[in-house]
């Protein structure tokens, strides 16, 4: 049967706004549920944060930025802070993870043995840069002294998606952080769980209230009001292209300095004279590690056509031996699919390979484990006829 939590996973879950240091409800007392895929269940009601909840934790930021105890903080302490919150990320690292398999639907070993030790290690990583951020002076003629500062922007919104949720977070709020901003961080409402662990974590660490906050909720209202703020001096969003694009265009209005991490669809290429079997092995690695849910995933394979044939039987043997799942057990090699939504989505283009003539060589089943879940079976679909470009239409 599917586990409820790993060793040492506690019974309380932070589930409200995190705002200046403290927990809040949400201003009209709005919540909404974050289900844990693999079961179905609910795991808690999280509190839906809106734009005056948006307001009140930008408010909090920028006080927090302006004050002496912020701003004029020697960068080598702010270095000290972030690796302090790097030792706690670790030492509460099952209980991190086990969040993150619980919110996501990824295996626990994947949350514990990458996601949690590379969380740790970005802000490591920023630690070491916070006291390296130097201007340049530049050679002018005449008796002057001319050079440029680089100097903190003031608040930054980060919003993350749901693959990645603790991983994501930390690539955004950590560089901020080390050069001296303050952030509001907007997860993604399907994984708002760890986000709101690692702000508590933070003040534990020592940062002062105002500096780091969290706001759950919606893209279409907490997303929207982080983005318009007039108060937000930076976006930094990880997420599809077509909100991206919204993003590019809303932020304009204010000016503010934005950093867009969007979809794609990565290809192999793979030549005849190619090593086969670690063609092979790297491209089951790159498409079904973290349930495919992955921003870089290789979810196209171009084949030269004298090995086509081979490497599609070694891929797709490939593909039936990942087990799908309970993610808590150390056996499976899939996980459950972040949502009910993405799983329909999933199935969606399985059928719309097999409507364009596709050749379904492994998986594309939905399943469950004990009869619950969103889980598929991992797929590989054969497309062996191709019409490519013509020189003139590329």
């Amino acid at each position: 049967p599917l586990q409820r939590a790993p060793p040492h996973m506690s019974d309380a879950i932070r589930n409200r706004l995190w705002i200046d240091n403290r927990w809040e409800d949400a201003a009209g007392g709005a919540t909404f549920p974050t289900v844990n895929p693999a079961t179905g269940e609910v795991i808690t009601e999280v509190a839906r944060g809106g734009q005056a909840d948006v307001d009140r934790a930008v408010a909090a930021a920028g006080k927090a930025f302006a004050a002496p105890e912020w701003r004029g903080m020697d960068p080598h302490k702010r270095g000290a802070l972030l690796w302090k919150l790097a030792d706690l990320i670790e030492a509460n690292g099952d209980e991190l993870a086990g969040l993150e398999t619980r919110d996501n639907g990824k295996t626990y070993f994947e949350s514990r043995r990458i996601d949690v030790p590379s969380t740790a290690g970005v802000f490591r990583y920023f630690a070491g840069m916070a006291d390296k951020i130097f201007g340049e002076t530049i050679p002018v003629s005449g008796h002057f002294l001319n050079y440029t500062l680089r100097e903190p922007l003031g608040v930054v919104g980060c919003i993350t998606p749901w693959n990645f949720p603790l991983n994501l977070a930390s690539w955004k709020v950590a560089p901020a952080l080390a050069c001296g901003n303050t952030v509001v961080l907007k997860p993604a409402e399907e994984t708002p769980l760890t986000a709101l662990f690692l702000a508590e974590l933070a003040a534990e660490a020592g940062f002062p209230s105002g500096v780091f906050n969290v706001v759950p909720g919606f893209g279409e209202d907490a997303g929207a009001a982080l983005v318009a703020h007039p108060g937000v001096s930076a976006i930094s969003f990880t997420g599809s292209t077509e909100v991206g694009k919204i993003i590019a265009r809303e932020a304009a209005s204010t000016l503010k300095k934005v950093s867009l991490e969007l979809g794609g669809k990565s290809p192999n290429i793979v030549f005849a004279d190619a090593d086969l079997k670690a063609a092979v092995r790297g491209a089951t690695t790159g498409i079904f590690y973290g349930k495919g849910e992955v921003c870089a995933a290789g979810s196209r394979i171009f084949v030269e056509e004298a090995v086509y044939e081979e490497f599609v039987a070694a891929l797709a043997d490939n593909a039936q031996k990942q087990t799908v799942g309970d993610p808590m057990d150390k056996g499976t090699r899939l996980g459950a699919i972040v949502s009910e939504a993405q799983l329909e989505r999933v199935m969606g283009y399985v059928e719309k390979g097999r409507s364009e003539g596709a050749r379904l060589v492994a998986g594309g089943e939905r399943t469950t484990v004990d009869g619950r879940g969103n889980f598929v079976t991992a797929t590989a679909v054969s497309y062996t006829h191709l019409t490519l470009p013509t020189n003139r239409e590329v």
